[in-house]
């Protein structure tokens, strides 16, 4: 991860564990993810947290003229090709142009009434899921002007989730008493006085977020060898030595 990437991301894992309510998402956490992962449009569509089946009629969207597209989508979404990712268990992030080709896409009776006045041509769809139950879609549009989405997009967005869900849980349930916002809110000032590379806190935020190893190394593509050789800089630079000192350092 580049420099300005790593800043740049340090910053939104900090902006994810201060948002408290969906406003906050879209005003605070949404701007910033655009300059990481470059998009048009973005909204986020939830189920009602009390059944896990209604679909709320309230999308978040930025900007939020595209509330008008994403109400059609609602109206229409039975008719959508993606609409599986709302019965998985485990998050999962998908490119729409992998899966469908576009003249399919841009055809479709669902495009034509909803994202056809707002030349949407690519979307990314994450699925959010709290508690082991999916609550949510997170979806990033770009125009054909702004052209697919790249791998690298899919990389960042994906090594995010962990913490999108997290707060995600958090709005839905602000009752439940969770440490993770503490954690977070010192993955900067941690990386700076232990002079942490970006790969070693790539890795610390994911174990404040309680990733296993194997949940680490899916997120970042790197292999269970090379984790351990990060933690042993972790636990050398920073006088631990278990993940649980780790979390003791808040």
């Amino acid at each position: 991860m580049e420099k300005n990437n790593f800043l740049i991301y340090n910053d939104i894992v900090y902006t994810l564990y201060q948002c408290k309510s969906y406003e906050a998402l879209r005003d605070e956490f949404l701007p910033r993810l655009r300059l990481l992962i470059p998009f048009t449009y973005a909204s986020i569509i939830s189920v009602n947290p009390e059944n896990r089946t209604e679909i709320v009629p309230t999308p978040v969207c930025f900007p939020d003229y595209f509330y008008e597209a994403e109400l059609l989508y609602i109206d229409h979404m039975s008719e959508d090709h993606l609409l599986w990712i709302n019965n998985v268990r485990e998050s999962q992030l998908v490119r729409e142009s992998d899966l469908v080709n576009d003249d399919v896409r841009l055809n479709s009776s669902l495009y034509q009434h909803c994202y056809q006045k707002f030349h949407v041509y690519d979307s990314l769809q994450y699925s959010m899921i709290c508690s082991g139950e999916f609550s949510g879609i997170l979806t990033l549009f770009r125009t054909k002007i702004d052209g697919d989405f790249t791998d690298d997009d899919m990389f960042f967005f994906r090594s995010l989730g962990k913490h999108i869900n997290v707060t995600y849980e958090q709005i839905l349930y602000p009752e439940k008493e969770k440490g993770h916002t503490a954690l977070a809110n010192r993955i900067p000032a941690l990386a700076k006085g232990y002079d942490l590379t970006p790969r070693e806190t790539e890795i610390l935020s994911l174990i404040f977020s309680f990733a296993n190893n194997d949940e680490i190394a899916a997120t970042l593509g790197i292999s269970e060898n090379t984790i351990q050789k990060h933690l042993q800089n972790i636990f050398r630079k920073t006088g631990t030595s278990s993940k649980w000192d780790l979390l003791r350092l808040s």
